[in-house]
């Protein structure tokens, strides 16, 4: 691991070098703050890089629960370079993670095309349009880890989307393959759109309604469900299914309301999936989380119409301009049931957090998640895990 965080720091300073080579009429802050850029607004390729750095400790009743290996770990959980490029209209992005380079190399691949200032096209490796938190991604995440029910939402595969929107509005559809890690064009066809509206917005505030749907036919990967505890680190999966065996089918519904009111952020989803196999197995599973978070400080989440999603946090008071960056608190209850499933079972869990963002591209976050299995199986069993996350995001 130690190999592989040095790595990721000198890739992380190696692009940065350009911006430092550059004019000195920028302050060093501004340029150290700032994604390298070749060209112009309009024709350019920028590099982005993206390091999280976890650790932290858990336990378990009863206490054989978790292995010794999980107790206490750490690791690089994501070493990304984000790679944008702009040509008129036409732009993409190909993003590589060299922290989980063995499983999952590539996050995104994929080029688009700007048809109107309110319709965009865009082909290849990509989120699936269905869920905010997915959308959203983690460079902007409310949370370390996304609500239990992110297990029942696919979330990227090779494909094409159509993405509008309006004043108040956002639409993307598409249709997908699999993921490019495995089975890119061998997965079947998947089939999903992503609505939003803000019934009310006013300035940077926003009341944000959102519905999902996504259909995946003959699927040839073994479709499984598994829970969590709050954190990566740990491996256990408190609840969790068979595999529905291929070919299978997966039929999703996922609802959102959320809401950014000057230094409140009010966040919830609801995710309903039925799964059917070749051997006639069917269930019904659903989840969903709730959240609040208030910013101690003037500062506030703004909202973009264009995705229907939250911005990421930059501190109206910068540590690199003297202050002393954004300070966040928030707490979030999550709930998972899988009864439907054979073997299957259903967990509840509570998570507190605490963010701060000393300047644009620093984060650090510590949270508690408390995690209690309520049917199935295991009925009875806790988890308690403490997360401790440094993240440099640009």
């Amino acid at each position: 691991m130690s190999r592989r965080a040095l790595f990721l720091l000198a890739l992380l300073s190696t692009t940065a070098a350009p911006a430092l080579a550059e004019d000195t009429s920028p302050s060093l802050v501004e340029r150290l703050e700032t994604a390298p850029q070749i060209g112009s607004d309009e024709r350019f390729i920028r590099f982005s890089p993206f390091v999280q750095f976890d650790g932290g400790w858990a336990s378990s009743s009863p206490g054989d629960l978790l292995d010794p290996a999980d107790r206490r770990n750490g690791e690089v959980r994501r070493g990304r370079l984000y790679t944008d490029f702009g040509y008129d209209d036409w732009g993409g992005r190909l993003t590589l993670d060299f922290a989980n380079w063995e499983d999952a190399a590539v996050t995104y691949a994929y080029v688009n095309y700007k048809i109107s200032e309110a319709l965009t096209v865009q082909a290849g490796y990509q989120d699936i349009p269905f869920s905010l938190q997915n959308i959203m991604g983690s460079r902007s995440a409310t949370f370390a880890e996304d609500g239990l029910n992110s297990t029942l939402q696919l979330s990227d595969a090779v494909g094409i989307t159509a993405l509008a929107h309006g004043e108040r509005w956002s639409l993307q559809t598409g249709v997908f393959g699999g993921d490019i890690n495995a089975q890119p064009f061998d997965d079947g066809v998947t089939l999903a759109a992503r609505a939003t509206y803000a019934p009310y917005l006013e300035g940077g505030d926003a009341v944000h309604l959102g519905l999902g749907l996504a259909g995946g036919f003959d699927r040839q990967e073994p479709l499984s469900f598994s829970g969590g505890v709050g954190t990566n680190l740990v491996s256990l999966s408190p609840v969790s299914t068979d595999d529905f065996e291929k070919p299978s089918k997966l039929l999703s519904l996922n609802g959102e309301l959320t809401a950014t009111l000057g230094r409140f952020t009010f966040q919830s989803e609801y995710t309903v999936s039925r799964v059917e196999a070749a051997r006639g197995e069917e269930a019904v599973l659903h989840g969903g989380y709730v959240s609040a978070l208030l910013f101690l400080t003037d500062d506030h989440r703004r909202y973009e119409v264009d995705g229907g999603q939250f911005e990421r946090v930059k501190p109206a008071h910068s540590v690199s301009k003297g202050g002393i960056g954004a300070f966040e608190i928030g707490a979030r209850l999550d709930a998972l049931d899988l009864t439907d499933a054979e073997d299957g079972g259903a967990e509840i869990a509570g998570t507190a957090i605490l963010n701060w963002y000393p300047t644009d591209i620093l984060r650090f976050t510590a949270s508690h998640t408390y995690t209690r299995v309520t049917d199935g199986p295991d009925e009875g069993d806790e988890v308690n895990a403490t997360l401790l996350r440094a993240a440099i995001v640009y």
